[in-house]
């Protein structure tokens, strides 16, 4: 077994234990992505940035796919042209931002 599933393994006991309550978060690996790609369920990464770069153009620093209150989300960061790190929850089934929270400032569309 990994040591990032060991760790993920013992964090979801740790929450589960202080809080009967608590919600698990949990970061899929790339083989897994893969599957749910595959099989419809999420949008590809690829997909999903080019359609994020319309709304809100830079370059990928990071991305993390996470399962969490039923829903597939990508959590991406972003540098913008003027070197602003953006951070951005995706719908990783719609390739839509989060409802939840505003655009960044920094955030400018893809100029073509």
């Amino acid at each position: 077994m990994k040591p990032t599933a060991v760790i993920s393994t013992l964090l979801l006991s740790v929450c589960s234990l202080l809080s009967p309550a608590a919600t698990a978060v949990i970061e899929l690996e790339h083989n897994q992505a893969q599957e749910l790609v595959s099989e419809g369920k999420i949008l590809s990464l690829d997909l999903t940035l080019s359609q994020v770069q319309a709304y809100c153009d830079g370059k990928l620093v990071d991305a993390h796919l996470f399962h969490a209150q039923g829903h597939w989300r990508y959590d991406l960061q972003i540098k913008s042209a003027n070197g602003e790190l953006i951070s951005l929850d995706i719908d990783a089934t719609t390739g839509r931002h989060s409802t939840n929270k505003p655009l960044p400032q920094a955030c400018v569309p893809h100029k073509n």
